[in-house]
């Protein structure tokens, strides 16, 4: 709980110089954000995991203090992959990397799990993650009430297996968990 105090201590003092996260959510960083990325530790596996857009952290540092890895977390603007780099550091998390690159230019590698939180839609994170995705990788993607809408519209440009699992932190959100993801 230490790890996670300090978190939103530098969350707090990061978010006045920066836009990390939507200001009114805040008050609420325990439930809005950390409760709702540690979520996804009830479906991840072992092994390598990518975070697309890692923004403030969120699912992936979550996950790396709750003691996933090794952890890439993925973040295209500078000044959040340094907070990135900084809570990784003061929490200590060696298994943590900061890429701070768009995925396109990264050369691919196997992951175990590809996750993303409030990023893009569906068939843009499978476009952007296909590079690190195996036949057994699963995509663990927080998604509001309108995920059903975003898996229409992936299916018209992907083959894949989901499961949309009901979220634990909001009664209309899902994780969609999906599997075998391929272009059609």
């Amino acid at each position: 709980m230490a790890k996670f105090d300090r978190y939103a201590e530098l969350l707090m003092a990061w978010q006045a110089r920066f836009n990390l996260v939507g200001p009114a959510t805040l008050p609420e960083v325990w439930t809005r954000h950390f409760a709702d990325s540690a979520q996804l530790m009830r479906l991840a596996g072992p092994g390598v995991w990518v975070d697309l857009g890692s923004g403030a952290g969120f699912p992936g540092l979550v996950a790396a203090v709750l003691g996933a890895g090794p952890l890439h977390l993925i973040e295209s603007t500078a000044k959040k992959a340094g907070f990135l780099r900084l809570v990784a550091d003061e929490l200590a998390l060696p298994q943590v990397t900061v890429h701070n690159a768009r995925v396109e230019s990264l050369p691919a590698f196997p992951a175990a799990t590809i996750s993303a939180r409030a990023c893009a839609p569906l068939a843009r994170l499978f476009d952007w993650g296909l590079r690190f995705a195996t036949p057994e990788t699963r995509w663990l993607l927080p998604k509001g009430a309108g995920f059903a809408a975003e898996l229409v519209d992936a299916r018209r440009a992907f083959r894949f297996e989901a499961e949309p699992v009901p979220s634990l932190t909001h009664p209309d959100a899902r994780i969609v968990s999906a599997f075998h993801v391929e272009r059609r």
